[in-house]
C-alpha cells in the first residue's frame, strides 16, 4: 500500500486505516481518526500479543519482594488501556498488513509485524497521547509511523521549528545561506558537504536532484539544495547562520504558553514563566507493566508524592485556561479535578470531583509547583515515587534536556 504524508483512506481490500499527519510526522490511524500504537514487548514474541485482558494484583517490588498492587479491584488490564485493533471478519492480510489470532479467538491486525493498539489516552482524532518510550525497562509504545515518501537515507526530525529533514543517520538537513561557515571555537571556515544523489535517482513531490558547483548531483527539497555540517560542526557553530529543511512547521503555541531555557534545557512555561510540570506514572514492577496516570488510577502515587492528599494539593496546581482560550494542536483544555490528590487508598478523579478547566500537553493535565517562585525555577522536577512516579517539566522537542 503506497502512502505519501498525508491523509489517505484505504481502499475496500485494505485494512481500514487512513494516515494522519501529527507533530511527530505521519501514522496510521483508524477510520475514525485514533491513532494506532505498538508494543516494545510485543518484540520478543513475533506473531503474539502479549497486551490481554488479565487483572493482575501482585508487582515484584525485587529488593522488596512481592507485594500487592494498590486498588486491585479498579485496576484497568491491559487490554482496558490499550484496545487491540481488531479485524473484521472475512479481513485478509496484506503486504505489510498481516493479522494474529488473540487468546479469546479474535484477529488483530499487525503491520510490519507488530500487533496494533488503540489507547484510552487519545480522547479525539489525531491525537499522539499514548506514546511513552522507556528504553531502559522495555516498555514504550510507539506511534504506527506511516512510511514516508522520501528518497532512500533520508527520515523526520521533530526540533523546536518542526519537523526537519534529517540524513538516516540523524544528520540535519540544511538548505544554504552561506557557502562557508565559521567554527565558533575558532577562525578556520568549512565548505558545506552537499547531499550527494545517484545519477540517475528518481524522485517526487517536493524532491528533485540537481547539479552543485562542482557539477555532481545533490538532492533539494522545495526547490533548495540539501547540505550537511562537516564532521566536527554541531548546531551550535551555524546557529542563527543557517537554516535547517523544514518538512512541516510546528503549530504556533497557545498565548499562555510559554518557553524558556532552564538548568534542564528549554522547557515549556506559564505566561509568568513559572516552568509547567506534568504527572506521570507506570507500574513497571508489574507483569503488564501499565501506565498509573490516567483519571481512576491509583491515588497513592500521586498522593504519596508529597505525604498527604492536601500537601499534594497545596504543592501543584492546576495551571487554569483563560476563558477565552482555544486548544491548539498538541495543547487541549481539560476538566481536571482540584483538589486532584484525593485520600491514598482511594481513586484519582472519582464521581462528583471538583473540577476546573485547565490546560494540558498530549493529554496529560498541566501543574505548577509551589515553591518555584521565579520564572525557569525546576525545583519540583524529577520528584519521585518508587521511582516509577514523578512531575517532570515539560520539554520543548528536540532541544538536548539535562535531565
Amino acid at each position: 500500500m503506497a502512502l505519501s504524508g498525508t491523509a489517505l483512506a484505504a481502499g475496500a481490500d485494505q485494512p481500514p486505516v487512513r494516515v494522519q499527519m501529527t507533530e511527530d510526522g505521519p501514522v496510521f490511524v483508524t477510520a475514525s481518526g485514533m491513532t494506532l500504537y505498538h508494543w516494545i514487548v510485543d518484540e520478543g514474541t513475533p506473531g503474539k500479543s502479549m497486551c490481554v485482558n488479565q487483572r493482575h494484583e501482585t508487582q515484584n517490588g525485587q529488593m522488596y519482594g512481592i507485594f500487592a498492587l494498590p486498588s486491585v479491584n479498579t485496576r484497568k488490564t491491559c487490554v482496558d488501556k490499550w484496545p487491540p485493533f481488531l479485524a473484521a471478519a472475512g479481513a485478509k492480510a496484506e503486504g505489510d498488513w498481516s493479522l494474529i489470532a488473540r487468546e479469546d479467538g479474535a484477529r488483530q491486525w499487525a503491520y510490519e509485524g507488530h500487533p496494533l493498539y488503540t489507547s484510552v489516552k487519545d480522547h479525539r482524532p489525531g491525537e499522539v497521547n499514548g506514546a511513552s518510550i522507556n528504553l531502559r525497562n522495555r516498555t514504550g509504545w510507539f506511534p504506527a509511523k506511516a512510511p514516508l515518501d522520501f528518497p532512500p537515507g533520508f527520515k523526520l526530525v521533530r526540533r523546536p521549528e518542526g519537523l526537519v529533514l534529517a540524513t538516516a543517520d540523524g544528520r540535519l538537513a540544511y538548505v544554504r545561506r552561506e557557502a562557508r561557515i565559521q567554527r565558533a571555537s575558532s577562525s578556520s571556515t568549512e565548505i558545506l558537504q552537499p547531499i550527494a544523489a545517484p545519477g540517475f535517482g528518481k524522485v517526487s513531490g517536493k524532491w528533485s536532484i540537481v547539479d552543485n558547483i562542482g557539477g555532481a548531483k545533490q538532492y533539494a527539497y522545495n526547490g533548495e539544495a540539501l547540505y550537511v555540517l562537516p564532521d566536527g560542526l554541531t548546531d551550535v557553530d551555524v546557529e542563527d547562520r543557517l537554516t535547517p529543511a523544514v518538512y512541516r512547521r510546528a503549530t504556533p503555541l497557545p498565548p499562555q504558553i510559554r518557553t524558556r531555557f532552564t538548568v534542564v534545557g528549554d522547557i515549556y512555561t506559564a505566561a509568568d514563566g513559572k516552568s509547567l510540570y506534568a504527572f506521570s506514572c507506570a507500574e513497571l514492577d508489574a507483569v503488564d507493566l501499565l501506565t498509573c496516570d490516567d483519571p481512576g488510577d491509583a491515588a497513592v502515587y500521586w498522593s504519596a508524592l508529597c505525604g498527604a492528599p492536601d500537601e499534594c494539593s497545596r504543592r501543584w496546581r492546576p495551571y487554569r485556561a483563560a476563558a477565552n482560550a482555544k486548544p491548539v494542536g498538541e495543547w487541549t483544555i481539560e476538566d481536571v479535578s482540584d483538589p486532584a490528590f484525593l485520600e491514598a487508598r482511594g481513586v484519582t478523579a472519582p464521581p462528583g470531583t471538583p473540577k476546573v478547566k485547565a490546560w494540558a500537553y498530549r493529554g496529560r493535565p498541566l501543574y505548577t509547583y509551589v515553591e518555584d517562585e521565579i520564572p525557569g525555577e525546576t525545583l519540583g522536577h524529577a520528584i519521585q515515587y518508587y521511582n516509577h512516579s514523578n512531575f517532570t517539566v515539560i520539554a520543548v522537542p528536540g532541544e538536548e534536556q539535562n535531565f
